[in-house]
């Protein structure tokens, strides 16, 4: 295999000593072989540095702090202690890369010369490994394995509204002296900082978009992005700094973003939070649709979880999808 320099994966993370060992597990077994993964652990009491030692693996390294620096300060501590790699990439403590993901992102940022970063599609699970739905860059996607190259004008754009990059945090992958160049992450806009960079790097360079399921992104209640009133406040903040002339955030995206943390909720049966967000959503929209929602998640849960699973599954999840990333999560982790 070509060898396109090295990658340092950064990985912060807080007392999910299972999760993370698994979430560097799926680094380790990369099919691109030459990389670094940088655990930054923010002050663990349940043995995660232990556990993650005892993994034995020479390019795994921890590093530890007493107080907690937040996801976006550990990111940076991870990012300037890459010195020395090529590029640089973003894995969420409890989420997962299927093996070939660093392998045709490299791939396809060589075919594609003027990228200087990538992102893939996505998969999001629960904790039963179970595929939900996925996520892709585009409304109309390409389905395309070996990368499609979109513009520095497009990713702008796109980024214009919310966060289109799958996977959260955890599907780029990015020159360091790309990421380094534009400031690394914003500490202001928690639960925001990611989007806030990904438009720094939009500006500055294409994307090879790689649109194929390769992040496995986990849906569970101890995830931070169903902190729906921390992630608006961060959100009207980037949008102030990079489109002032969008003005305040809409109620109808205020809406929409409740409406999706519910639906987050209602598949995973968390029947009290997802009707709390259906009725805000309801308040947002000025939709009564939404309080209907919030009580047929009350009085119906099982029977609504399962239509939206098969809803989202029907709508949402390419063919065949399903079946190569529930396939390789029963081979890894049954």
């Amino acid at each position: 295999m070509r060898d396109f320099g090295t990658v340092a994966v950064i990985i912060p993370t807080c007392n999910r000593r299972d999760l993370v060992i698994m979430a560097v597990k799926s680094v380790l077994a990369q099919t691109y072989t030459n990389l670094r993964c940088i655990v930054v652990d923010n002050g663990s009491t349940d043995g995660t540095a232990e556990g993650l030692t005892s993994l034995g693996d020479s390019r795994l390294s921890i590093l530890s702090y007493d107080v907690p620096l937040g996801a976006a300060g550990a990111r940076n501590a991870g990012v300037f202690a890459a010195q020395g790699a090529q590029w640089v990439a973003f894995l969420d403590n409890d989420d997962l890369w299927l093996p070939r993901k660093v392998e045709r992102q490299l791939s396809a940022l060589a075919a594609n010369p003027t990228a200087l970063w990538s992102a893939t599609s996505c998969v999001h699970i629960g904790m039963d490994m179970r595929v939900r739905w996925s996520r892709q860059l585009r409304d109309k996607p390409e389905l395309s394995p070996d990368g499609t190259l979109v513009s520095s004008k497009e990713l702008v754009d796109l980024l214009r509204g919310q966060n289109p990059i799958p996977g959260g945090g955890s599907s780029v992958l990015a020159s360091l002296e790309l990421v380094l160049g534009v400031g690394a992450f914003n500490l202001d806009v928690p639960g925001c900082e990611d989007w806030d960079l990904w438009i720094r790097l939009a500006r500055e360079a294409a994307l090879a978009h790689v649109d194929q399921p390769l992040v496995a992104y986990r849906i569970w209640e101890g995830q931070g992005s169903t902190d729906v009133p921390a992630m608006l406040r961060s959100a009207s903040r980037v949008r102030a700094r990079y489109f002032p002339e969008s003005g305040a955030l809409p109620r109808a995206y205020v809406a929409r973003w409740q409406r999706g943390t519910a639906s987050l909720h209602a598949f995973e049966a968390r029947r009290t939070s997802a009707a709390q967000d259906y009725l805000r959503a309801a308040w947002f929209a000025r939709d009564p649709r939404n309080v209907t929602y919030a009580l047929a998640v009350m009085l119906l849960p099982g029977r609504v979880t399962r239509w939206g699973i098969d809803w989202k599954n029907a709508r949402q999840v390419p063919d065949g999808w399903k079946a190569v990333v529930e396939a390789w999560l029963l081979a890894e982790y049954s």
